[in-house]
């Protein structure tokens, strides 16, 4: 795990290369590395993981080849045997110089081998070609700028914080007062994107052309032939286990983030019986409904791990809440990346340098409930004749003007908008925002084209397809990549530890994608292939419990700070100062609803306000930088 950067720009210089690698510091405290030549800069700052030697330290050159690289290859032990068989000998054990040899031997079809996580850069000093490449689903952070023939690139949004003088893009700004995060190629940024998960791209004399090599659509329409569910029940736990056990190679001690769920506790299951007495890093709270550790503490009992847990408190909240935009450096919605950097901290400080963490268990096998319930909902909807949907739809909104402050008003408008959508993939986006970009345009003083680069359309979907799989499809290219992989990789480098996710080797991805939604949802009940894996390794009654979600009672804990803090950052003065493009109208409106339900101690518009907090106090953090 590790940090890049670099550059091929004829104003650019070696002080240039310098700062954008010393923005990336806390990525790799390791060792640090540079590549120089002719306004081509490449830069790398090391988190030792595989083969500690200096000898492994990047750039890493061969032939004709620079590369610098951050992630992990799993299966480099066995592509090294293969290359070795082409002729290629190996003065490392690390899988950076297996990666390199196998780009030389193959081009870029050395992805199509790679089980791992991975954002790397390639230069050919030869014919002047950078390539940039990002793992199929995105674990692994990387951003570029491409203008006037030249492009920058780096591992985090802050290394162009320090690079150039940026404004704020249309398209971010739209994506996380919708969303809280913004979506596919989309930053906060304009001219900075980010590249795809599942692309790589290609930039020559000047010109930058991005390619897909994997997608998920492709095996999600080749569903599998079933023989007998006990075969898929064997299948899986092979995928299971060949895949966590990859995630354990490693010269360093490695944890497991624990909550007692039914991902975290399948990895602690399968580990624990393939490599005895296992790490284990559990984060609580002091309010019981946000609470796991007595979950989690109970099975890791039940195997014997070397267990920690840390108890959350609203102080150390408070603290964490300072530093929110230290760790992240765009606005970010997601609040959980609060426990998720108390947790990072808690692991290093017991000498872990790697983690596993459960992400992506809930997109692939149904594990939100909130699926079902949406589709309960659409189905009613769509049922009810157009002309109906559209009557009641205006009514809704309608009603939310006349309704002033009365804090009603944003559920019926929020119902108004759901009810005008005429497709499954519209409705859910829908559902799952804030707000439509339609109704987020009206507050906006911008007239700018909304970016939707890289973003699922409902012409790709085909018939075929349940409504419950096209909410998971969503989820599994935007909602995880975006927000939940942003969220842990920032907040686990952030304390220079790497994280990494079992569920997502691409070849467990592809079984579930082509696995029947009967499989994963049964009689209202989630991840039921999952959990008859989990039942061979412990007794149901551990893990068969209501799904709490990693999450912190927010309006609890800061409500009286919150209060302060929503009176002085979103003033008429200070927010409008911040944000011109914004209609202020729209946030004091907001403030009062507030303040009404605040009375009755409720939070029945904490949302939208978190979103517009998180916009001050990102900008303050941007600003203090410089």
């Amino acid at each position: 795990m590790c940090g890049i950067s670099g550059f091929i720009d004829s104003r650019k210089s070696k002080h240039d290369l310098l700062t954008l690698q010393k923005c990336l510091h806390h990525r790799g405290p390791d060792a640090q590395g540079i590549f120089f030549e002719e306004n081509v800069g490449l830069a790398h700052n090391r988190l030792s993981i595989i083969d500690l030697s200096d000898s492994a330290n990047q750039p890493f050159f061969f032939d004709n080849l620079v590369l610098v690289f951050n992630g992990e290859i799993y299966n480099y032990a066995e592509i090294r045997i293969e290359l070795g068989k082409a002729g290629y000998s190996f003065a490392t054990h690390s899988d950076t110089e297996v990666l390199l040899k196998g780009f030389h031997y193959w081009g870029v079809d050395v992805l199509k081998k790679l089980i791992g996580m991975f954002a790397f850069a390639v230069y050919n000093k030869a014919t002047r070609e950078l390539y940039l490449a990002k793992d199929r689903l995105g674990v692994k952070p990387l951003y570029y700028s491409c203008k006037d023939g030249s492009i920058t690139f780096a591992s985090e949004l802050k290394a162009f914080h320090q690079a150039n003088s940026n404004t704020i893009s249309y398209s971010g700004l739209v994506d996380y007062l919708r969303y809280g995060f913004t979506v596919g190629a989309n930053t906060f940024f304009s001219g900075i994107e980010k590249l795809l998960p599942g692309h790589y791209l290609h930039f020559t004399q000047g010109n930058a052309r991005q390619v897909s090599y994997w997608n998920a659509e492709d095996y999600i329409h080749n569903p599998i032939t079933i023989q007998s569910e006990e075969k898929l029940i064997d299948e899986l736990e092979e995928l299971l286990i060949s895949s966590f056990k990859y995630r354990m190679v490693s010269d360093v001690p490695v944890g497991i983030f624990f909550s007692g769920g039914i991902d975290s506790t399948a990895l602690v299951a399968l580990l624990s019986k393939h490599f005895g007495i296992i790490n284990t890093f559990t984060i609580g709270f002091d309010d019981p409904a946000f609470d796991e550790t007595p979950y989690a503490k109970k099975i890791a009992n039940y195997f014997k791990t070397n267990h920690t847990e840390r108890i959350l408190t609203i102080n150390e909240a408070k603290e964490r809440l300072n530093d929110f935009y230290k760790i992240y450096d765009e606005p970010f919605y997601d609040s959980s990346g609060i426990p998720t950097s108390l947790v990072s901290e808690l692991a290093r400080e017991k000498g872990m340098k790697v983690v596993l963490s459960s992400e992506g268990g809930d997109e692939l096998f149904g594990g939100y409930m909130s699926y079902q319930r949406y589709y309960k909902y659409g189905k009613r909807i769509f049922n009810l004749p157009e002309f109906v949907r559209s009557i009641g739809s205006q009514t809704l909104i309608g009603l939310d003007a006349l309704l002033g402050v009365s804090p009603l008003g944003n559920k019926l408008n929020k119902a108004g908008q759901i009810m005008r959508e005429n497709t499954w993939l519209e409705f859910y986006k829908t559902c799952i925002s804030t707000l439509d970009v339609s109704r987020i345009n009206q507050y906006l003083s911008e007239n700018a084209t909304y970016n939707n680069t890289g973003i699922l359309a409902d012409e790709t979907l085909k018939s075929s397809l349940h409504p419950i799989e096209i909410f998971m499809l969503w989820d599994l290219k935007y909602l995880l990549p975006d927000d939940f992989l942003v969220k842990i990789d920032r907040a686990t480098m952030f304390h220079s530890l790497e994280s990494r996710e079992p569920f997502l080797d691409h070849r467990l991805v592809e079984f579930c994608l082509r696995l029947p939604l009967d499989y994963k949802i049964r009689n209202g009940q989630t991840k039921y292939l999952l959990r008859k894996v989990l039942e061979r390794y412990i007794p149901s009654e551990y893990f068969n419990r209501p799904k709490m979600g990693f999450s912190i009672p927010l309006f609890n804990w800061f409500k009286s700070d919150l209060d302060n803090l929503f009176q002085t950052k979103l003033s008429a003065h200070q927010f409008s100062k911040a944000w011109p493009m914004i209609d202020y109208n729209w946030v004091d409106k907001q403030l009062k609803i507030y303040s009404r339900s605040r009375t009755g101690d409720k939070e029945l518009n904490m949302v939208i306000m978190w979103k517009f907090l998180g916009l001050m106090l990102w900008r303050d953090k941007m600003m203090a930088n410089g």
